[in-house]
């Protein structure tokens, strides 16, 4: 899933995740994976409506479009539609949770090449 619609208060906004997007956003905030979750953990008030008024900003761009809806107004729509614990907003988490994590192996198996070490036992 790189895109998902949602309706905001009564605003459809497309959202874009994937590499651009992402790294756009680890620029524009000028953080590491590591933290941005740990952010997003931390203070989610402040982090999350700058993911999703990135990640609708990046589904404009690349449509040649405009956003036309600021860091503000989104938030202030946000709010309206019952905050960042509301439907949409959990919906926007999930899709962007999978999206950073859907190429990541579940079970990562290592292969070991050319001959075994011993390992000296006492």
């Amino acid at each position: 899933m790189n895109s998902i619609k949602l309706v905001i208060a009564k605003k459809e906004i497309e959202f874009h995740f994937g590499l651009g997007f992402l790294g756009e956003l680890l620029d524009s905030l000028d953080l590491s994976i590591e933290e941005l979750m740990k952010g997003l953990q931390k203070n989610p008030f402040k982090l999350l409506p700058k993911i999703m008024h990135g990640a609708a900003t990046y589904a404009s761009l690349r449509k040649d479009e405009e956003l036309g809806l600021s860091l503000y107004q989104l938030t202030d729509l946000i709010d309206e539609d019952g905050g960042i614990v509301s439907e949409r907003v959990s919906k926007f988490l999930e899709a962007f949770t999978q999206s950073m994590s859907k190429d990541v192996p579940k079970n990562p198996t290592t292969k070991i090449k050319g001959k075994r070490k011993a390992v000296l036992q006492k």
